[in-house]
C-alpha cells in the first residue's frame, strides 16, 4: 500500500475510535416506565353503601358523540364531548360540563372550529374526539382531532392547554407524528402517565389500512416516540390502554374487519417500546369503540358493545389476569331495537374510588353513570 495513502487513513481511524469510545460512555436510554399506583386491598377500602347515579348531560346541540372524562382534584368531574347538527358538520363544537355529586354545576362551549384555526394557524373543516388530562401544576390539556381536507382519514391530532380548567385554550399545536404528510392520525382514549413525567397517548392511523399507535409525548406536547402497534389483517383502531405494572400494559382495540368480530388485543412488556399482537379476546365487537381502565384494586374494567352487529347493548366486563380473560359483570344499557345506539364508552376512576362511565346515548346526548365497588359487585340491578 502507498505509505501516503496509509498515512491519510490514520486520522480517520483515530476519529472512528474516538467516536466509538464517546458513544460507549453515553448511558443507554432509560426504559420508559408506566406510573402505576399500588393496588388497594379490600381491608384498605372503607365500607360504603352501594352508589349508582344516572345523569343525562345538557343537550345544547341536536347530536352528541365521543365523550371523555377527567376527575378533578377537588372531587368534581369534567366531561367533554363533541356536538353539532351531525358528526363531521362544520358547526361541531367541543362542549364541556362540570359535574359535582351527580349534578351539572356548569356547562359551556369549550372550543369552536374557528378558535382552533386561530390556535394552530390552519384551515379547519371539522373537529371531534376530545381527550383530557391534567398536568402536575393543575393545567388541563386536551388532545382533539381536526380535519382540514377530506374525511376522518385526513385528520390530525392537536394539543391545547387550558389555565382555567377547559374554559379557554392556548398554546395550540399540531402533533408531528409523521415527517411526510402527517395525516390520518386520531385519538380517542385516555392517556397514561409515565414515571419520567412524559405522557403515553393511545392513537391510531385510519387511511387505507387501520392500526393502533402508541405516542409518547413531553408534557408540553412534543412527540418523543411513535410506535406502531402490530396490525392485524383487516385493520384495528382506537386502542384503549391500561398499565398493569411499570413495564407492562394491555391494549384493547376496536375491530374494523367484517371477518374478525372480536375485541382485538396488543400488549407491551417493555414500557411501550413494542406492542406485539395477542390473541383476540372472547368478547364480540361490532366495529365499535371500547374503554379500558385499571381499577385501584389492580384489576381491569372494560366497557364495550359485546355484539357482532349493532350498538344497542352496552356492558361492563372485568378481568383479574391483566386482560387475558374477561367476565361479564353488568348490563348498562340494552334495547330490542337494533338501530338504537349506546356507544363510545369512556371510563375513569377518581381518588375516592368512585367509577364514572360516560357514553353516547342514541347519538342525541351524553349519559353519565357513577357507581362504586359496592354497587359493581352487588346484586342490585342497573
Amino acid at each position: 500500500m502507498n505509505p501516503l495513502r496509509r498515512a491519510s487513513r490514520i486520522p480517520l481511524l483515530l476519529l472512528a475510535v474516538g467516536l466509538a469510545a464517546a458513544l460507549a460512555r453515553i448511558p443507554a436510554a432509560q426504559e420508559p416506565r408506566f406510573l402505576v399506583a399500588p393496588a388497594v386491598t379490600p381491608d384498605e377500602r372503607p365500607m360504603r353503601q352501594p352508589l349508582h347515579r344516572v345523569l343525562d348531560l345538557p343537550r345544547p346541540t341536536t347530536s352528541a358523540h365521543a365523550s371523555c372524562l377527567l376527575p378533578m382534584p377537588g372531587g368534581d368531574l369534567l366531561v367533554g364531548w363533541f356536538g353539532g347538527t351531525r358528526e363531521g358538520a362544520r358547526d361541531v363544537t367541543i362542549e364541556m360540563a362540570r359535574v359535582r355529586e351527580g349534578v351539572v354545576v356548569e356547562r359551556w362551549t369549550s372550543l369552536t372550529r374557528q378558535r382552533l384555526q386561530q390556535l394552530v394557524h390552519r384551515s379547519i373543516r371539522k373537529l371531534g374526539n376530545p381527550v383530557l388530562w391534567m398536568d402536575t401544576v393543575g393545567r388541563v390539556h386536551m388532545h382533539v382531532v381536526s380535519v382540514s381536507v377530506g374525511g376522518w382519514s385526513g385528520s390530525a391530532i392537536n394539543h391545547l392547554v387550558s389555565p382555567d380548567q377547559g374554559r379557554t385554550w392556548s398554546l395550540g399545536r399540531r402533533l408531528v407524528v409523521s415527517p411526510l404528510f402527517n395525516l390520518s392520525t386520531l385519538v380517542r382514549n385516555q392517556p397514561l402517565m409515565m414515571q419520567d413525567g412524559s405522557i403515553g397517548l393511545p392513537a391510531y392511523h385510519e387511511f387505507v389500512n387501520k392500526w393502533g399507535l402508541w405516542l409518547r409525548l413531553e408534557s408540553e406536547g412534543r412527540v418523543i416516540d411513535s410506535v406502531r402497534m402490530q396490525k392485524y389483517e383487516g385493520g384495528r383502531l382506537q386502542p384503549a390502554v391500561a398499565a398493569t405494572s411499570p413495564t407492562e400494559a394491555t391494549a384493547a382495540l376496536r375491530s374494523a374487519s367484517r371477518h374478525a368480530r372480536r375485541v382485538q388485543r396488543n400488549a407491551t412488556r417493555d414500557g411501550g417500546r413494542s406492542w406485539p399482537q395477542r390473541p383476540a379476546l372472547d368478547v364480540p365487537n361490532p366495529d365499535a369503540s371500547v374503554s379500558l381502565i385499571r381499577l385501584d384494586d389492580g384489576s381491569l374494567l372494560m366497557a364495550a358493545n359485546p355484539l357482532e352487529s349493532g350498538r344497542h347493548r352496552l356492558e361492563l366486563l372485568h378481568s383479574l389476569d391483566a386482560g387475558e380473560t374477561w367476565t361479564r359483570l353488568r348490563v348498562i344499557e340494552a334495547s330490542d331495537a337494533t338501530t338504537d345506539e349506546f356507544s363510545y364508552p369512556f371510563l375513569a376512576q377518581d381518588l375516592s374510588g368512585d367509577i364514572h362511565l360516560s357514553y353516547t346515548l342514541l347519538r342525541q346526548g351524553i349519559r353519565l353513570r357513577t357507581f362504586n365497588a359496592a354497587w359493581l359487585w352487588g346484586e342490585e340491578t342497573p
